[in-house]
């Protein structure tokens, strides 16, 4: 066995993590390559979420004490790739996986990567060629018929857990919510964290009721894709 997803996330986004990786474990084997997928890892840091109560965050030294463990576990059992999804993209969190993985990689010359949006590289003083991180392509495709961005809790994220965990979703609530726009000169103020309550009472940013508009499946085998796309590129350079 030479390739393990190790996930992180919570919530909603948790289980579309899993959703995901499931997927991407079907089409690695598409190219001759066995995987497995890790158990969720479920705890990380809640930043942009912590103003409700239910969204549990644990310290940064928690996190990476936690990480790091699973990590060197897996290395032990004898894999030789390690590589992490993340569905759940605070600040804080992106940022303690990137410094988790380079340590491992660079200290512990464990082959760990972390599958990284490249439109969002910039911002945390990466290019994608580094060791540790695998950068995965934007998207290109559109799988909803509306404009407003599913921050949290949207469109997007309602039909994928509507479609593959339907007992996590209220559909008679969610058909009567309105649309909530997050201002873009306020979207700094939800990714520091602390203030969703007042940007948006009910929690949520996005096209909730628009959900069964979504293709779902369609989304999901399209991050699979790309997702392998870039293990496979990362595996080639090592060739």
């Amino acid at each position: 066995m030479n390739l393990i997803a190790v996930i992180s996330g919570g919530r909603a986004n948790g289980l579309s993590a899993v959703v995901t990786a499931e997927n991407h474990k079907d089409v690695l084997k598409e190219f001759g390559i066995e995987s497995i997928i890790a158990p969720p890892f479920y705890w990380g840091i809640c930043q942009s979420t912590q103003g409700f109560i239910g969204s549990f965050s644990i310290r940064k030294e928690t996190a990476k004490s936690l990480l790091n463990d699973i990590v060197e576990s897996l290395n032990e059992f004898g894999f030789d790739e390690i590589y992490g999804i993340n569905a759940h993209e605070d600040i804080e969190q992106n940022a303690f996986i990137i410094e988790t993985f380079k340590e491992l990689a660079v200290n512990r010359n464990i082959k760990v990567r972390y599958l990284f949006r490249e439109e969002i590289m910039c911002h945390y003083g990466i290019t994608g060629s580094e060791l540790f991180i695998c950068p995965v392509e934007k998207l290109k495709k559109s799988f909803s018929s509306t404009e407003i961005s599913d921050v949290h809790g949207g469109d997007i994220e309602t039909a994928i857990i509507n479609k593959f965990y339907p007992d996590f979703v209220n559909t008679s609530i969610a058909h009567d919510l309105p649309p909530i726009q997050l201002p873009n000169d306020r979207a700094m103020e939800w990714l520091l964290g602390g203030k969703t309550d007042t940007l948006s009472k009910k929690g949520y940013f996005g096209d909730t009721a628009n959900y069964y508009s979504v293709d779902a499946v369609g989304y999901i085998d399209d991050l699979a894709h790309r997702i392998v796309k870039s293990i496979i590129s990362k595996r080639e350079l090592d060739a």
